[in-house]
């Protein structure tokens, strides 16, 4: 872990000399494990490729998982080409957030940074427009669970493009157990600007909105990723957000405890440019106290996904609520005793009819002129 964190420390060039220290400390399928689960590959092949005291199953291993990270984002390049135009076609607004943004943006070269889908945000209002345009033009919705979605207001649908990859198309940035969280998309919209992506013009994030949103992502899921804290550091590096406009809308948000939180792990674990005060600000001193309780008790570096971790927990119950918390630990728990439980809940099971369909859009495009809750 010491040599992961140096990996994602590192502004230019890595220190050879303590990297090979700490190589000779460890085996290489446990580097290979540890980089795997935090998806920090490309960054380990970008730093530890030429020293002379890694072994040639590491470096080839690392090549690898970077190559197919370059791959797969010209794929989606490819895909965002085609897709753009088919989103404006709608009238909705909409944006790219998170895996291109991050790789092209943040990162020095994309296979730094790997990713799985396409993210893209659209207006409520607009929503069932983008669907529309998307199927006419060849887009496939894969999501049939209409019941789940329609009880749980789902914020994102999963779609096919024409081209094979995955598209997830948010109207909210937070997909389940929202509870008191307010994210107002609309708004993010009216900031949003348009960003050069390997040659393809998109809209995205302004910078603060982008940070708030990584910073909220990375401890709604558990926050004890390297992956996590590398975007965030970069994020203050390379597209530094308004602080005082930060702490304004994570508050405005009600997500301000778990920016707080994931802030000042990646200023710590990660060495992004946060100041000191933002995250005590955000947290407060009972939430500041806690999370160093708890970090000294259960590291973060071993919870390594564990939902029973203290770190997992109390990152979750930060995000989520308290309630929240309690019923997403209530249904993954379900979901280990029940073998039935994970297909009938799975928004790809078919259930539901054109009503349930038509009721969660209604809901959707309604969520526009009030407030939302899961």
């Amino acid at each position: 872990m010491r040599l992961l964190v140096e990996c994602v420390r590192a502004r230019e060039t890595l220190d050879g000399r303590r990297a090979e220290e700490l190589l000779a400390e460890t085996s290489s399928a446990t580097v290979l494990e540890a980089a795997a689960y935090h998806a920090v590959d490309g960054l380990a092949y970008r730093h530890l490729r030429d020293l002379a005291g890694v072994p040639a199953q590491v470096v080839e291993a690392l090549r690898q998982r970077h190559d197919a990270a370059v791959r797969h984002h010209l794929g989606i390049m490819f895909e965002l080409a085609r897709l753009g135009p088919v989103l404006d076609e709608s009238g909705a607004r909409w944006a790219v957030v998170k895996g291109p943004i991050v790789a092209e943006l943040l990162y020095e070269a994309p296979g730094q940074r790997s990713y799985g889908d396409l993210d893209v945000i659209v207006e409520p209002a607009g929503f069932h427009r983008a669907i529309a345009s998307l199927e006419a033009h060849g887009s496939r919705v894969l999501d049939r669970n209409w019941e789940v979605m329609r009880r749980d207001l789902l914020g994102e649908l999963h779609i096919e493009l024409p081209g094979g990859s995955l598209l997830d198309l948010h109207w909210n940035l937070v997909n389940m157990y929202r509870g008191r969280i307010r994210v107002d998309t609309s708004a993010m919209l009216d900031r949003a600007g348009m960003v050069e992506l390997g040659g393809v013009r998109a809209p995205t994030l302004d910078p603060t909105d982008s940070l708030v949103h990584l910073a909220l992502h990375g401890t709604l899921s558990g926050g004890d990723r390297l992956l996590w804290m590398s975007d965030i550091a970069r994020a203050t590096w390379r597209r530094p957000p308004g602080w005082d406009e930060l702490i304004r809308r994570a508050r405005a948000w009600q997500v301000a405890a778990p920016v707080g939180f994931m802030l000042a792990r990646s200023r710590v674990v990660a060495g992004a440019d946060v100041p000191g005060d933002v995250p005590r600000s955000l947290l407060g001193r009972r939430y500041g106290a806690l999370m160093r309780l708890v970090d000294r008790v259960a590291p973060w570096e071993g919870a390594g996904g564990r939902l029973t971790a203290p770190g997992l927990v109390l990152s979750r119950s930060m995000g989520f609520g308290l309630a929240g918390a309690a019923r997403w630990f209530v249904v993954r728990a379900i979901r280990n005793l029940d073998p039935r439980e994970p297909e009938a809940s799975s928004t790809f099971t078919p259930r539901g009819d054109r009503g349930d369909y038509e009721a969660f859009i209604r809901a959707v495009v309604g969520s526009s002129t009030r407030s939302t809750k899961g």
